[in-house]
Parts: C-alpha cells; sequence; structure tokens
C-alpha cells in the first residue's frame, strides 16, 4: 500500500459511535453484533462467522496493545460501525471510491491493496486474495489475516490517541510501522538496523518491494532508544527526524 492510500484510509471520523467499543466484551456478545453489521459478497456468505470471529480477534489484538502502551481510555473510542469483506481487489478498490466519492475511473492507488478503513467502514479482500495478492506478509503467521484488520483498525487507534489531528501521525513509514507493531504483525523482524541513519536510509524510499517490513524495523529500532509514546507524541513535528538522529541509547 502506498501512502495515497495510506492517507485515504484516515478520513476525520464521522457520525454517532455505533458499533461496541474496543473492549473485552464477551466475545460471543461482540461476534454477534457485528454480525448483524457484517456485509459480504455472496459468495463468501457461508463464512459470515468466521470473519465475525477474525474481527473480534483483531479487536482484542488492538485493544491488548492499548493497555499495554497506557491507551486504555483511547481505545474504547469506536473506531467503524459496519465491516465489508469483497471477493476481490477489483470489488473493494470500487467500494473505496464509492466511500471517498472518487471518480470512476480513477485509477488502482497500488497493487497491494487489500484492505482500508473508510469513513468508518472496515473494509478487506477475503483471506485467499490477501494471500494471492501478498504473499509474504498473508502466509508470515496464521492469524495473518486477522492482523490485517488489526491493522487498519490501529491506525484508527493511532489519529484517536493524537486527538482527532491525522497530520500529527508523522511519516508514512512511522505510522505504519506503528500500526505493524500495533497489530503484532510479523513483518520486518528479521531485519537488523546497526544505527539512525541506518533506520532513516531503511525507509528513505516508499516505493520499492518490502517497504512495510523495513518501516516495522525502523520503529523496533527506535524503540531501543526511546518509548512510543514519545515517538507518537513527536512523530509529527518537522524535526522528527532530526530528533531521532540525536537519540542516545
Amino acid at each position: 500500500m502506498s501512502r495515497w492510500w495510506s492517507i485515504l484510509a484516515f478520513l476525520p471520523l464521522q457520525g454517532c459511535a455505533a458499533f461496541p467499543p474496543l473492549g473485552h466484551e464477551a466475545s460471543s456478545t461482540q461476534a454477534q453484533y457485528i454480525l448483524g453489521h457484517l456485509q459480504v459478497s455472496t459468495e463468501l456468505t457461508a463464512r459470515r462467522k468466521e470473519f465475525a470471529r477474525a474481527v473480534v480477534d483483531a479487536k482484542s489484538i488492538v485493544v491488548d496493545f492499548a493497555a499495554r502502551h497506557g491507551w486504555e481510555k483511547q481505545a474504547q473510542v469506536s473506531m467503524f460501525d459496519t465491516v465489508e469483506i469483497f471477493s476481490s481487489q477489483q470489488d473493494l478498490w470500487q467500494r473505496v471510491k464509492e466511500l471517498n466519492k472518487l471518480p470512476a475511473e480513477t485509477p488502482l492507488p497500488t497493487a497491494g491493496l487489500v484492505a482500508g478503513l473508510e469513513s468508518r467502514v472496515l473494509l478487506a479482500v477475503h483471506p485467499e486474495e490477501y494471500a494471492r495478492i501478498s504473499p509474504a506478509y498473508a502466509t508470515a503467521q496464521k492469524d495473518a489475516w486477522t492482523r490485517l484488520l488489526a491493522h487498519e483498525i490501529a491506525h484508527r487507534l493511532h489519529v484517536v490517541i493524537l486527538n482527532g489531528n491525522e497530520d500529527a501521525m508523522g511519516p508514512a513509514w512511522f505510522f505504519e510501522g506503528f500500526a505493524v507493531l500495533a497489530a503484532g504483525q510479523a513483518i520486518g523482524s528479521d531485519i537488523v538496523l546497526k544505527s539512525s541513519d541506518d533506520a532513516l536510509a531503511q525507509v528513505a524510499d516508499a516505493k520499492s518491494k518490502g517497504a512495510y517490513s523495513r518501516y516495522a524495523a525502523a520503529v523496533r529500532f527506535f524503540l531501543t532508544k526511546t518509548s512510543l509514546s514519545e515517538l507518537v507524541a513527536k512523530a509529527g513535528q518537522k524535526d522528527f527526524e532530526a530528533w531521532l538522529k540525536s537519540l542516545h541509547g
């Protein structure tokens, strides 16, 4: 996913909080609620319970992450109202265009488009389509698709932490790396960075293959220098990368 696609996902929160807040309510109750707010392609109807369960698990992943970092209150904010699962990337992109009122001829922004959170709608292709489009990421963990959903929810949590100020999320490498960590995705854990300059050089090229792995590795590296809460607070500042280079740890 490119930065352009990432920006699409961060539309202002709108409307009332109809969806249950992220929390540890009985999972069966959450799943039943989600089933009532879940839309799937016709050929995926038999898998509705499977998808609802995955959404519950994705929410729990983000809640647990938030609790570890002192963001329990922020994790209680309702992040989305409905969930839509698609049979193909093209169907997903068509829905994204509708939600964002984009011209019909708008081209697919990235070959890796697999999910998003648009206008309080959590969107994703089904697990097998995810595996087709992003095999390396989709096969990294047994619950990779669930963690893909958690990644999108984590982006919204990030915005809530910043009191809705999306401009303060910082560079794409940081907010995408944040979401990878929040979702517990096994991405970039094998990359060893030796210095701040090395980390920043690795994230300089957003368009090259494996960018998300390098984003996550960079965030993990800087977490050896300071806390995640401080990184989140500083990321939107103009001198963020200069500040990162000044860190010692």
